[in-house]
């Protein structure tokens, strides 16, 4: 195993898994600080190993915590180059947690410069001058600045990361990327020399990710999204460091359940589209705060409804979200939301379901803890950054599949199509 990365949420890091799988390295993932002993990793055919941590919104100092024990387990694994990765609309505050863990994992490392790379042209991210655009609207009107969590209230990444490190950020603009790698190289070496520790990279479409990697491909620890997953491997090919084998997700005819909390646009319109014909049922922030039995109450209708893949969501609207947000406290109705999910897979799986779909990075996060997965295989692709995951260790060897989709993500149909793929 050469390449390690540290993500800060569970949708981003299948993501990223997703985009290594599809360009040619075999990836595990793993639910949180693995306890499984790197010797035993190590006897695996893996190239890269992904390590999803739920480190996004929660303090400061239990973030760069979470993340350096993540990265101590990849060194002892054997990675030899580092990824943290964050979403690819640069999900944080000003206060946010994307500058601290990236100081702390390079005095960790003992390195002094490295990349902020969150763009992903094919699905809509784009970065020019520094500035951030999704489908080419400005982040801060793209509603991204309606962020429930991490409001993003302005489009210059250069100044929004400057907020966060006391370290100099710079920006290689897309410009010195088309003149090609040694041009980037020779960026770098500048704004090293001129004290800088950060470069936003621009990237306006996917080809730019080949230069982009061979620019930087010496250095011990890159940030961004899950793009630029989509040039490393290439290079690790290049070197004879990839295994020859291919792992394949096995079908699963378990029992399926859908659960979202995502409230983006894309998802609401998934789960709109879904339930014109499938089961679904609607968990609102009331009963979520005050019906102790819910957990009880959404089991039993599921279990009505069990060969029918139902769906169950919290998702709202942005008004409705604000409204109960206020009334109850942002982080109090996130922390019932996110327990609902967890108790409910929880009990889901240790009855006859064996497929898990969730939409939402909280989301994500509460189920896949829930199920007591550790490790995930990477299968293929359902849709831009979301992948088949599938868990070779499960409780009692039951076979348990999972997707993990960002609020953002998927096609109008995507529950459909992820459906298929297990099935």
């Amino acid at each position: 195993m050469k390449l390690g990365i540290i993500g800060d949420d569970f949708t981003g890091s299948s993501d990223i898994a997703n985009n290594l799988k599809k360009s040619g390295m075999q990836v595990s993932m793993y639910a949180g600080i693995p306890t499984l002993l790197p010797s035993e990793i190590k006897k695996e055919p893996t190239d890269a190993a992904v390590i999803a941590l739920k480190t996004r919104t929660i303090p400061i100092e239990e973030a760069i915590s979470e993340s350096l024990k993540a990265l101590s387990w990849l060194k002892d694994c054997g990675c030899e180059q580092f990824i943290f990765k964050y979403c690819s609309t640069f999900d944080s505050t000003k206060k946010g947690n994307i500058g601290p863990v990236a100081d702390a994992i390079m005095k960790e490392l003992n390195t002094d410069f490295t990349i902020a790379c969150p763009s992903f042209p094919d699905a809509g991210r784009t970065v020019y001058f520094g500035h951030m655009f999704v489908n080419g609207k400005p982040l801060n009107e793209s509603g991204m600045e309606n962020h429930p969590l991490t409001p993003m209230t302005d489009h210059n990444l250069v100044r929004w990361l400057n907020y966060q490190t006391k370290d100099n950020v710079g920006l290689i603009d897309f410009q010195t990327i088309s003149k090609g790698a040694n041009s980037i190289k020779e960026r770098i070496q500048t704004l090293k020399t001129d004290g800088y520790k950060y470069a936003i990279v621009d990237t306006i479409k996917n080809d730019d990710f080949d230069i982009i990697c061979n620019g930087v491909k010496d250095l011990p620890f890159l940030t961004g999204g899950s793009g630029i997953a989509l040039g490393l491997p290439k290079i690790y090919k290049d070197r004879g460091l990839l295994s020859a084998s291919n792992f394949e997700i096995p079908k699963n005819n378990s029992n399926a359940i859908i659960l979202s909390g995502s409230c983006s646009v894309a998802t609401i319109n998934q789960i709109n589209i879904y339930k014109e014909n499938n089961p679904s049922l609607y968990v609102s922030p009331d009963e979520v705060i005050n019906n102790e039995d819910l957990v009880e109450k959404v089991f039993s209708w599921i279990k009505d409804n069990e060969t029918l893949s139902p769906l169950v969501y919290s998702s709202s609207d942005t008004k409705t979200v604000t409204e109960k947000q206020k009334q109850y406290g942002q982080e109090i109705l996130a922390n019932k939301i996110e327990n609902f999910f967890e108790l409910l897979s929880k009990k889901l799986v240790k009855d006859n379901f064996g497929t898990f779909i969730s939409a939402g990075g909280e989301t994500s996060g509460a189920v896949i803890k829930g199920l007591g997965v550790q490790e995930l295989k990477i299968g293929e692709e359902i849709s831009h950054g979301v992948p088949a995951l599938w868990s070779p260790h499960s409780n009692g060897n039951k076979p348990i599949s999972v997707t993990l989709k960002s609020g953002n993500f998927g096609q109008t149909d995507f529950f459909d199509r992820a459906l298929k793929v297990f099935g």
